[in-house]
């Protein structure tokens, strides 16, 4: 799984379904190193934390920074699993260009939940393991800027699949070797 984008609008499922990815990849290959997983919502965090990025301002500069590192993991030989929301096609083509860039395999994912009530239920319920993160609401999802995605690899519809058959899914994917 050299370089995996799971993206989607908040609260679809992204953080378990990555949890799942590395908790399956582990008890399949125990020996292996897991892929280096990049979350977004945490690398803004720090830099929100730090005064780097103050509230408010355009959420770039993480996806900026979790590509640098993610070349330096590609280029070292390891594998990288990001998870962001991956709105527009601005930041689909970074991650695209990343692995380009390695030589690396690339496979995007994108995470729906198809049932509105059950999204919002989600969002309503869902509570932040990363600490100082607001989390957005229901409103602020549903008014995200978040464009089509259709050129992504596979799309997994999470009201209909567990986080479980979701990431098998995933490495299904990978194990068929139908990444670019």
């Amino acid at each position: 799984m050299p370089l995996t984008v799971v993206g989607g609008l908040p609260a679809v499922g992204k953080t378990s379904v990555c949890r799942e990815i590395l908790r399956l990849q582990a008890e399949v290959q125990p020996q292996s190193q897991p892929p280096t997983w990049l979350r977004i919502d945490t690398i803004e965090q720090a830099l929100r934390g730090s005064g780097e990025m103050l509230p408010g301002m355009p959420a770039g500069a993480g996806y900026y920074v979790a590509a640098a590192v993610a070349r330096d993991v590609l280029a070292s030989g390891g594998e990288v699993l990001v998870e962001c929301v991956n709105p527009l096609p601005l930041t689909r083509r970074l991650w695209e260009e990343t692995a380009s860039a390695a030589g690396a395999r690339f496979l995007s994912v994108e995470l729906i939940c198809s049932n509105a009530a059950e999204h919002r239920r989600r969002a309503q319920q869902r509570v932040s393991d990363i600490k100082g993160l607001e989390l957005p609401g229901w409103q602020e999802i549903t008014r995200r800027d978040y464009a089509p995605w259709p050129e992504a690899d596979l799309r997994l519809d999470t009201a209909r699949l567990t986080a479980t058959e979701a990431a098998r899914a995933i490495i299904g994917l990978h194990l068929a070797d139908g990444t670019r």
